[in-house]
């Protein structure tokens, strides 16, 4: 025993010197790898309109996508006239309704989910004629802001989600059209339409209220702001202008002013952008062009050397091409008319940070919404694939007027990307391993003369 315990003495001792004269380096990983939000994972939600041309309104719906299973688990009835809807964590989806005169005063409505099922639904009353079009949340906030352009004077409503009360409502520009709240919960930005400015807000939380104390904005807008988006670490917000220009709002101090400058990147068309909070980037579709734009730094740059377009006669590479009417099937209304100019309308970026996929569509000759997918190498830009998405008529005039005339959202563990189409009345299934469309789900029947589907007017990852 007594030699193990000398030859371990031995051992650890010659460790020791041969150590000596080495310096300790440690090991520092500044940009640690980032991986998918778990939320998202399960369930994409779509919410669903249920007004006809005639004006006729009956409560909308929300469609719950499960994504292992590609199948529609359950079903719910929001408001009148959905509008806008957020995810408030890991159980919960809040929807912004805009009522009708007469009807039911303008509502939030709370979707507590179990698993990728809707559990039950709550409603949050709000002023009758405020007219919500927006509603946003901080991560894992219990407070939970929206517009109210109808109110006089126009406003932003908190409202505590735990007790489903609004339990304040400040005043701000005219027409409010977007919110971003800073993911540290400590900023609220508005985007108001109407006159062309930016209201900012300092937040205080506390048990039973929140308080909003107003805050400058130096820096004049060129065109009036249409949607915001905060950078995660809470320094930056971005907002897109009517005219398609991105600005930045940099965050100063904790009670401002802050600063807002216009950049030179512009999306002429542009009416949303994606934030990717994986790659610190913004994806803005609008119009024949979509931009990837690097806000990882103070002043934004364009990635991928500028403008991805839509492919013209005298562009072939590096552009999103049209699907020939050709190679669509034998079913699809489109492939009997010439294809036309595509109009690029959403874009999603997969959680894993490979790809982005944008959709886009064109009207044909015979009135058919033809809808395709361009999937995009996010780390080259290079245009992987585009697919086809089988066309429908357009036959809901408001449609062509709606915020949301298509989205598209990508499944929490990357698999599936998804298009949801007012028009089409349906929800189109992409196959991300091997960049197919497969199937498409029809939102719930409407009730409405002859029984056509709902129109799903917003998308988003959900529980």
């Amino acid at each position: 025993m007594k030699q193990l315990l000398g030859l371990g003495f031995v051992l650890f001792f010659c460790a020791i010197c041969i150590s000596c004269g080495e310096t300790y380096r440690p090991i520092i990983y500044p940009n640690p790898p980032v991986f998918p939000n778990p939320a998202g994972s399960h369930s994409v939600v779509s919410i669903n309109d249920n007004t006809n041309a005639s004006g006729t309104v009956l409560p909308g719906s929300a469609m719950t996508i499960d994504v292992s299973g590609d199948s529609e688990m359950t079903g719910a009835n929001v408001g009148l006239r959905p509008m806008h809807a957020a995810q408030q964590n890991a159980t919960e989806v809040l929807v912004a309704n805009q009522s009708v005169s007469g009807a039911a005063a303008d509502s939030i409505t709370r979707l507590n989910f179990s698993g990728t099922s809707i559990a039950s639904t709550s409603t949050i009353s709000l002023p009758e004629n405020s007219a919500p079009n927006f509603v946003a949340i901080a991560p894992l906030d219990t407070y939970a802001y929206v517009t109210l352009p109808g109110f006089s004077p126009p406003s932003v409503g908190a409202v505590n989600t735990n007790t489903n009360t609004r339990v304040v409502t400040v005043p701000v520009g005219s027409n409010p059209y977007a919110l971003a709240v800073t993911p540290d919960k400590s900023k609220l930005y508005v985007a108001n339409q109407g006159d062309g400015t930016i209201s900012a807000f300092t937040v205080t939380e506390n048990s039973s209220t929140v308080d909003l104390t107003s805050r400058t904005v130096n820096g004049p807008l060129t065109s009036a702001p249409l949607w915001l988006a905060a950078r995660t670490d809470s320094q930056q917000v971005y907002v897109l202008e009517t005219n398609g220009t991105l600005a930045s709002i940099a965050i100063t101090s904790t009670i401002g002013p802050d600063t807002l400058t216009e950049s030179s990147i512009s999306v002429p068309g542009a009416t949303t952008m994606t934030y990717d909070s994986n790659l610190n980037r913004l994806y803005i579709p609008g119009g024949q062009e979509m931009e990837i734009v690097d806000v990882s730094q103070s002043t934004p740059q364009y990635l991928a050397g500028g403008p991805i377009p839509t492919c013209q006669a005298s562009q072939t590479t590096n552009c999103m091409p049209t699907v020939a009417p050709s190679s669509r099937g034998a079913t699809d209304p489109c492939s009997l008319t010439s294809a036309q100019t595509l109009t690029v309308a959403a874009v999603a970026a997969l959680p894993d940070g490979s790809r982005a996929y944008v959709g886009s569509y064109y009207e044909d000759a015979n009135h058919n919404i033809c809808p395709q997918v361009t999937a995009i190498n996010a780390k080259n830009y290079a245009v992987e694939s585009t697919i086809a998405v089988p066309g429908f008529p357009a036959y809901e005039p408001f449609c062509a007027q709606t915020r949301f005339r298509m989205m598209m959202a990508a499944a929490g563990d990357s698999t599936r990307a998804y298009m949801s189409s007012c028009d089409g009345g349906n929800v189109s299934f992409m196959d991300t391993s091997t960049d197919t469309y497969f199937q498409n789900l029809t939102a719930p029947a409407s009730g409405r003369l002859n029984n056509p589907p709902q129109n799903p007017v917003f998308l988003l990852a959900g529980p």
